[in-house]
């Protein structure tokens, strides 16, 4: 986590989150229960580092002169509250894996074939993994269970002859640098798709589903 330096730094690296649904608000000296802010005093030029607990009352974490060192406390509540919901997040996908994985033992211990876990490992092995493959060259990308190739400066679908050979041991990557134009790259044209967790997804997924409940509101910060 960088250091902020200023309220207007604060502002600018939290400009795509949606703090009032997280409760915090800046340059705003909200009286409502349950928020955190940080304002300055009109009077002192003070800067104040609140929350207002459960109960309506207020603990103030910093006031005084120092606007970076006010920032940096925010911001770090901030950082702090993201870190507990991703946790909770976490635990959450961690559990149900468990119960995916206990119904997959289960089978796999009913059907006891060994033969049959065997070629299951064998054909995990064989799927092909996302991104460009380049096979007596031509290019072609995969993604979603679907294959694409490259030819007359466009991309066009491709129909999957079958088997794995193929396109086995022609995988080039995620990225393939030696477009002549930026625009050819699969990424750029109509068929492709953004990865379901890219890398801001477990943020955006963390704020569409944020519940101000999950904050002890009557700790003192």
């Amino acid at each position: 986590m960088d250091r902020v330096n200023s309220v207007a730094e604060l502002i600018e690296r939290t400009k795509d989150m949606p703090l009032e649904k997280m409760r915090f608000f800046i340059n705003e000296d909200k009286k409502e229960a349950r928020c955190f802010g940080i304002y300055q005093e009109p009077d002192t030029g003070y800067w104040v580092v609140y929350k207002n607990k459960a109960d309506g009352s207020r603990a103030v974490r910093y006031s005084g002169p120092d606007e970076g060192y006010a920032a940096q406390e925010i911001w770090a509540k901030i950082n702090s509250e993201i870190e507990l919901r991703r946790a909770k997040a976490s635990r959450k996908k961690k559990s149900r894996g468990e119960i995916i994985f206990e119904r997959i033992t289960a089978l796999v211990l009913a059907a006891a074939v060994a033969a049959g876990l065997f070629f299951l490992v064998r054909w995990i092995s064989r799927s092909p993994s996302r991104g460009y493959y380049l096979i007596q060259d031509v290019l072609y990308y995969y993604q979603d269970d679907d294959w694409y190739y490259y030819a007359d400066d466009t991309w066009a679908p491709y129909d999957d002859p079958g088997g794995y050979e193929w396109y086995h041991d022609n995988y080039y990557g995620t990225q393939y640098p030696y477009f002549e134009d930026a625009d050819d790259a699969f990424e750029q044209s109509d068929y492709y798709v953004e990865p379901e967790h890219d890398d801001n997804s477990d943020n955006q997924s963390i704020f569409d589903s944020w519940d101000a409940g999950d904050t002890d509101w009557n700790s003192d910060w």
